[in-house]
């Protein structure tokens, strides 16, 4: 009897570790944009050891992308993904990618030759470790369709 209660409780304690996973993700998201800047540049700052001038800087160019991601994150909601076209996917990538590249242009120009490298060290990790998470996601919602 004690068995199957510490097997119950180690089984629970499991379960409720694991749901929360992705926290911090939905904290970020009830931040206004505003919010989200200031934090995210506070963040690279310590991660990068940025100097006051490069701060500012990043502050800016952070409230400018946080007001960007919540503007397309409203018009990403109003269309339904399944409905689009071919051609409304590709340029829908397109402009996903350009965006990309166009911050990536602005931290190169923001950052030194060592801090851009460990940012961009950072981000490569992070993309592989989202992408990681989007496989498995997938992988659970096809199990569930069978």
């Amino acid at each position: 009897m004690k068995n199957l209660i510490a097997s119950l409780l180690l089984v629970t304690s499991i379960m409720a570790y694991g749901q929360k996973e992705g926290k911090p993700r939905q904290q970020m998201q009830d931040f206004t944009p505003e919010q989200q800047a200031i934090l995210k540049t506070k963040k690279m700052a310590l991660h990068l050891d940025l100097n006051q001038n490069q701060q500012d800087q990043l502050l800016a160019l952070n409230r400018k992308w946080a007001k960007e991601k919540e503007a397309k994150k409203a018009e990403l909601k109003a269309l339904n993904k399944e409905e689009m076209t071919s051609d409304q996917k590709f340029k829908h990538m397109n402009a996903m990618l350009d965006t990309q590249i166009a911050h990536q242009n602005e931290m190169k120009k923001l950052l030194n030759e060592e801090q851009y490298k460990v940012w961009k060290k950072s981000r490569d990790k992070k993309s592989h470790m989202l992408k990681g998470r989007k496989e498995q996601y997938a992988k659970k919602m096809r199990m569930h369709q069978r």
